[in-house]
């Protein structure tokens, strides 16, 4: 039943998204930072960006959230050459009911803000969210989708691109690890493998990851 709600959740914030797609205030872009690494646990595999893969135009984003006002922050691969828009990497969504509680725990009313930062890992599909303790609505939770077009396609690493590998990526999804000490837990996902992307519904900041 569990699983049910939060597949049900996913839907709706998804439709949700799709229909309000309003960009927040960002207030700060950064370089990545080379000693942010994050190694998957034993068991799990994070999946890994292209050799080929384009940078991305920011690697830490910081913006400020409102409760009562939906905000989107988008995070894009540089454009190629003669290109005005790179390719989506990631999207970060709260709907306007999304916000529910600050880092403190205390529940946030209307006009309540947050200051959000989150982290991009330079290799992998990896992203940290910050400040911890922030939670999300249960009914209207905060959307994360990741595309994975520029992922390494040679997923299980034996040098061949081949069916094992298109298999492996049908059971990508997104994973959080709250604590270096605790497990990683896959979390209820989408995984569109015709427009390679992730999708999963965030009910408090954590680390998150693409993996399978």
């Amino acid at each position: 039943m569990f699983v049910r709600r939060c597949f049900v959740a996913l839907a709706v914030a998804l439709a949700f998204v799709e229909c309000r797609d309003t960009t927040g205030p960002v207030a700060e872009r950064a370089v990545p930072d080379p000693q942010f690494r994050r190694m998957p646990a034993a068991g799990v595999r994070i999946l890994q960006q292209s050799p080929s893969a384009p940078p991305l135009e920011d690697y830490r984003v910081s913006f400020w959230a409102f409760v009562g006002k939906a905000s989107t922050v988008r995070v894009r691969y540089q454009a190629a050459a003669g290109a005005s828009l790179g390719g989506s990497f990631l999207r970060f969504a709260i709907p306007k009911q999304g916000l529910a509680t600050d880092a403190s725990g205390m529940r946030l009313k209307r006009g309540d803000s947050v200051h959000i930062t989150l982290t991009i890992d330079p290799v992998s599909f990896d992203v940290h969210f910050k400040p911890s303790g922030v939670t999300f609505s249960r009914i209207w939770p905060a959307v994360l989708t990741i595309w994975y077009g520029n992922a390494n396609p040679d997923l299980d690493g034996d040098g061949a691109v081949d069916a094992v590998d298109r298999k492996l990526a049908q059971q990508l999804a997104v994973w959080t690890q709250t604590r270096k000490t605790q497990p990683w837990l896959k979390l209820a996902s989408k995984n569109n493998t015709s427009r390679e992307f992730v999708a999963a519904p965030l009910y408090h900041f954590s680390e998150y990851a693409v993996c399978w």
